[in-house]
């Protein structure tokens, strides 16, 4: 039979030409077993077993060509001559004959593709028609194939350790092999990485709870190293910085400047005794001097005595307001004066410069109580002359009360503190001044006598219920035509309650006051003789009120009308 296309010689069982590879379209006819079977000769086997065993038995035989084994391409040659003539032999051995090595017999050239067997020469595999020239290599290196029952045979064997295709269980092609042995390597290491990896992750998480001391090393060295780069910036620190020549030279002409600056302010601040700003002004050179040039160190005691300076000239311009009647004008200068300073005294110490500020904080925080004891005593010598201005009076005591600080609050008095001195005295000339104005409305009649009854009420609370404005009501109630019995029974309890806590006999009529007997006019609510109270502020050792009497009234005293 011929190729179609080269017109080579081929059989029928070939699917593919062996020159050109052409593939042949004929229908396969499947070649009948030849008739004749190549024999084999007997050979000595390892085992006696295989020896007895019929060749049928052997499992399935593959038809033997008589073309000879190069043509052929299925069994392997077996030589009747002496091994020595036969080629080079495998040393007896136990193994099987794939581990011979280099030194085994040339195995039949298999196709790469199918692993079928290949005849010399051959280009195209007849059984796929895959090329196998030059460019794709036979097997030649595929393992050899594994024989069930026979042994490596000994030197002095007359033929190679070799078994006949009948005898050889039907061989598994060499790329199924690579196939499943790579599928298995791979496997392998997958599993490998995944119990690596699992590994890995509980050391870790030993690690993070401490189990390992690793990490306290870890940490100690670093923390070394940290010490190690510290110890380098502090020696990098303590190495001075050479200053370029021209920039100090540039700089100690500058600072001499500023000294000239501050000789001159001074000069200036000592031609008066009064405020000025001429210390101030030297003294923001100073704080410059400190900031921008690091010399409070070599500077502080000339700033001291600069300060020391405008101290004097502080104390001596509120020394110049104190000598005039008081106001709360004078209070609020003299704050600033006092505020000015202890601000630059702030900066100085902040700047690193160090002053004695003790002294005039001191004073400072003592203006509060300078200006209470003005506005009482002031007070009092209103109310010891004969006849007083209940006005004047008042205008002090509203005045004291108007000096607020930035929330509002009353500067020199608490209004809250029942017993202050000042409150006491404040209340007491909100009474008097309130008769004052009632008086004047009933003169010129523009009030009522029942206005005038309801303007003692609006401040009789304010006032601790003063005895003078209760009388007045009951005169009021009587002419507007009211029930006077509410005021008549509050002036009785109070009356009552300062005979016994205090020993006092107030009389109405002035033409019987006396030593024991004091004046309605005249009782002064707003002087404090308790055991306790300030000698300094009472105008008066037995005509005033107790804090006893006073708590008293607050609580018991109500008029309802």
């Amino acid at each position: 039979m011929n190729c179609p296309n080269c017109k080579a010689e081929i059989t029928n069982d070939m699917k593919f030409c062996i020159k050109c590879g052409t593939k042949i379209e004929t229908p396969e006819t499947p070649a009948k077993p030849e008739e004749t079977v190549a024999q084999i000769p007997k050979v000595n086997l390892a085992g006696p077993a295989a020896q007895d065993k019929p060749a049928e038995e052997a499992g399935p035989q593959a038809p033997v060509s008589e073309k000879p084994a190069a043509e052929a391409g299925s069994q392997a040659p077996v030589s009747e001559k002496p091994s020595e003539e036969a080629g080079p032999q495998a040393p007896a051995s136990e193994k099987p004959s794939e581990e011979a090595g280099p030194q085994a017999p040339a195995q039949p050239a298999l196709c790469p593709k199918c692993g079928g067997q290949l005849k010399e020469g051959t280009k195209f595999c007849t059984k796929c028609g895959a090329p196998v020239g030059s460019g794709s290599a036979p097997l030649q290196q595929a393992e050899a194939p594994k024989y069930s029952g026979f042994a490596s045979l000994g030197s002095d064997s007359p033929a190679q350790a070799a078994s006949p295709a009948q005898n050889a269980a039907p061989a598994e092609p060499a790329s199924e092999k690579e196939k499943k042995s790579s599928s298995s390597k791979g496997l392998i290491i997958i599993i490998i990485l995944v119990i690596a990896a699992l590994i890995v992750a509980i050391l870790l998480a030993l690690k993070s709870m401490g189990v390992f001391s690793g990490g306290r090393q870890d940490n100690e060295v670093s923390q070394s190293g940290d010490r190690d780069d510290d110890e380098d910036d502090e020696d990098d620190e303590d190495e001075p910085e050479e200053e370029d020549p021209e920039a100090a030279a540039e700089k100690a002409a500058e600072i001499e400047e500023i000294k000239d600056q501050i000789k001159s302010y001074v000069k200036e601040g000592d031609k008066s005794d009064a405020m000025s700003g001429s210390y101030p002004a030297a003294l923001d050179l100073y704080i410059r001097l400190a900031d921008e040039y690091d010399m409070a160190e070599d500077i502080s005691k000339e700033a001291d005595d600069i300060f020391a300076r405008y101290a004097e000239q502080v104390r001596y311009s509120v020394s110049l307001l104190d000598g005039q009647y008081v106001s709360s004008g004078l209070y609020v200068q003299s704050r600033i004066y006092y505020d000015e300073i202890i601000e630059y005294a702030d900066k100085l110490e902040k700047a690193g410069i160090e002053i004695n500020s003790d002294s005039i904080r001191e004073e400072s925080d003592n203006l509060i109580e300078v200006y209470r004891k003005k506005y009482i005593l002031a007070i009092n010598e209103i109310s010891s002359r004969d006849n007083w201005s209940r006005d004047e009076a008042w205008s002090l005591a509203s005045d004291a009360a108007s000096i607020v600080d930035e929330d509002g609050n009353t500067v020199l008095f608490d209004p809250d503190d029942q017993d202050d001195p000042l409150r006491l005295r404040y209340i007491f000339s909100l009474a008097l001044v309130t008769r004052k104005n009632i008086e004047t409305g009933i003169k010129d009649k523009t009030m009522t006598a029942e206005e005038a009854l309801d303007e003692i009420d609006s401040v009789l609370r304010e006032t601790d219920y003063n005895l003078q404005l209760i009388y007045d009501g009951i005169y009021y109630a009587t002419e507007a035509g009211i029930d006077p019995t509410p005021y008549t029974e509050a002036f009785n309890s109070i009356m009552e309650k300062l005979g016994e806590n205090e020993k006092i006999l107030i009389v109405l009529d002035p033409s019987q006051a006396n030593e024991t007997s004091i004046d309605l006019n005249h009782f002064w609510a707003f002087n404090d003789i308790s055991s306790g109270a300030n000698p300094d502020f009472q105008v008066s050792t037995v005509n005033g009120t107790t804090a006893e009497t006073r708590a008293w009234i607050r609580e018991n005293i109500r008029i309802n009308r």
